[in-house]
């Protein structure tokens, strides 16, 4: 049993390693075309009238979903 805790150990430390050498390397990002920021910049619009899409169905849905629920209660009243 205290073989598996020396292995568990020395296999943490090692993934604490990796993880700060991970967090140490600079990431490089180059974009060389104008054109690609461009295309960022259309998917981003996209995505964004996307979300703004399905939060107003979701709204919509939510404000049904009351009204049904509201329905119910008043038929099981009467």
């Amino acid at each position: 049993m205290e073989d598996y805790s020396d292995i568990l150990k020395k296999m943490g430390s090692r993934l604490t390693k990796l993880e700060e050498a991970k967090l140490k390397k600079a990431s490089h990002v180059e974009i060389s075309e104008d054109e690609e920021v461009e295309n960022w910049d259309e998917r981003d619009n996209a995505d964004y009238e996307r979300n703004k899409q399905f939060e107003k169905l979701t709204a919509k849905i939510m404000a049904m979903n009351e009204k049904m629920e509201k329905m119910q209660l008043a038929f099981c009243k009467a």
